[in-house]
């Protein structure tokens, strides 16, 4: 069976490395590692098609290491352990420790990693990591501190270009690819070598009447570029700087970025929630309620229809008012001392606690709603950790209503001073009664049925 282009062409030696300069230019830290045969552990995190394989496979031969290769995604981490528990028998490996490349080391969660520790510490074996994931994010602490961290670059299209030419030459294809057909595949692979080869192979793979381009781009179809390393965040950060910014196109333009790119719609339905609690808030519960409703929607229908429940919570968080009154209020309540509970409101189910005083002073809340009572530890008594920003929260945390009398008093007079009617002192009433001007305007509502019609106004202002 014939290798796959792609696999053909792989460079077997850093000299022949493309798109790295960093790690395999003159003075590149791979190059340094090679000449110096001194391998450590190392994980090397970039897109798919950079060289990450390819590399590991090089250093390894450069440096005299056994070279074993283990998948996250179709290995287990039970075989890992038993080989490297096993590996000392080995007479490969009796002399020098082998290097454990594996592929999509993401794939492994954190005790899975764990594994790995102590064959590494006690210099057992040589790890090479591989992953598209941010290694901060997916890896542990541990394993990070005893491993390099090496970012490979996605390959710009004058380099793949270069890699297509010489497969076209060490193929020896007969007619050679028309004009126009590599700097086509060169960009269409998005910065990945092997899809690029694997779509040159594809054309060599054509009837020779249909080697053209026009044929290649329908056999190919669309390319989806989504870089799972740095894109993957850069993607979720302006998804969700543009909902806080209340801007829906480009929310929408970003959630469809990620859907293209293969994102899991769960995750994209967590960061909609996160934002509609996080930066709507009570301003409009609704929006959380709509996206969490979007996230069941997500795990029971799926794509491509999850698109459409994902798009209408966008849409509606996105145009929902906005307000940080909530994360700013929890955060304050965190950031506040541990005080001793009053004893009002410690446990008093046990004649014990009742003895201890527990429980004394406290009001049942439904004998009389209106009835003051302290709940905050004496040392916090006073403190606001909620403080409400957009009128949509103030109006349903509005419990009080203006003085009776003193509301009378005023109307009174207003209504003798201003027969025609006119614009109330809401500023000054509200300050003089202690109370919101939404409680205000509802007060003045009930007096003014029969008498007058109330409007509300809407007023501008020069900034």
């Amino acid at each position: 069976m014939t290798a796959p282009l792609a696999e053909r062409m792989r460079p077997m030696t850093l000299n022949e490395v493309v798109g790295q300069p960093h790690l395999v230019g003159p003075k590149g830290a791979l190059t340094r590692l090679s000449l110096s045969k001194r391998l450590p552990s190392m994980v090397m995190w970039g897109p798919p098609g950079t060289g990450k394989t390819t590399l590991a496979r090089i250093l390894a031969k450069d440096t005299g290491h056994g070279f074993v290769e283990f998948s996250g995604v179709t290995g287990s981490a039970a075989e890992l352990k038993k080989f490297l528990l096993d590996q000392k028998s080995m007479p490969l490996f009796r002399t020098v420790p082998p290097v454990i490349f594996l592929d999509e080391i993401h794939r492994f969660n954190r005790a899975q990693q764990d594994i790995l520790l102590p064959f590494l510490e006690r210099g057992e074996a040589i790890l090479i990591g591989a992953t598209t994931e941010n290694p901060a994010f997916y890896l542990n602490p541990a394993l990070r501190s005893r491993c390099q961290l090496f970012d490979l670059k996605a390959l710009a299209p004058p380099a793949i270009r270069g890699v297509l030419e010489r497969a076209v030459l060490h193929e020896k294809l007969a007619p050679p690819p028309p004009a126009g057909l590599l700097d086509w595949l060169s960009h269409w692979a998005g910065g990945d070598l092997r899809s690029a080869l694997s779509g040159l192979e594809v054309w060599a793979d054509l009837p020779l009447e249909e080697r053209d381009l026009a044929s290649l781009q329908s056999s190919l179809g669309g390319r989806l570029h989504f870089d799972r390393a740095d894109g993957h965040y850069d993607l979720a950060s302006a998804f969700q700087k543009s909902l806080r910014g209340s801007d829906a196109d480009a929310a929408l333009y970003y959630l469809s970025r990620m859907i293209r790119g293969g994102e899991d719609p769960r995750f994209i339905a967590r960061r909609l929630m996160v934002t509609a609690a996080e930066d709507v808030g009570n301003a409009d519960a609704q929006a959380f309620i709509l996206a969490e409703t979007a996230s069941r929607a997500v795990e029971r229908i799926g794509w491509p229809e999850a698109r459409i429940p994902l798009a209408q919570a966008v849409i509606y968080v996105a145009n929902a008012p906005k307000s940080n009154a909530t994360v700013k209020a929890i955060d304050a309540a965190l950031a506040a001392d541990d005080e001793p509970i009053p004893d009002a409101l410690r446990d008093a189910n046990t004649s014990t606690a009742r003895k201890a005083g527990r429980g004394s002073g406290y009001h049942y809340s439904h004998s009389d709603y209106g009835q003051a009572q302290q709940f905050l530890p004496d040392k916090l008594r006073g403190t606001a950790f909620y403080e409400p920003l957009r009128p949509q929260e103030r109006s349903w945390q509005d419990k009080e209503e203006p003085d009776t009398v003193g509301l009378d008093s005023r109307w009174t007079a207003w209504v003798a001073a201003n027969p025609q009617g006119g614009e109330v002192p809401m500023e000054a009433w509200s300050a003089e009664l202690a109370c919101s001007k939404e409680a205000l305007a509802r007060g003045i509502q009930r007096l003014a049925i029969g008498g007058f019609r109330v409007e509300r106004a809407l007023k501008i202002l020069p900034n």
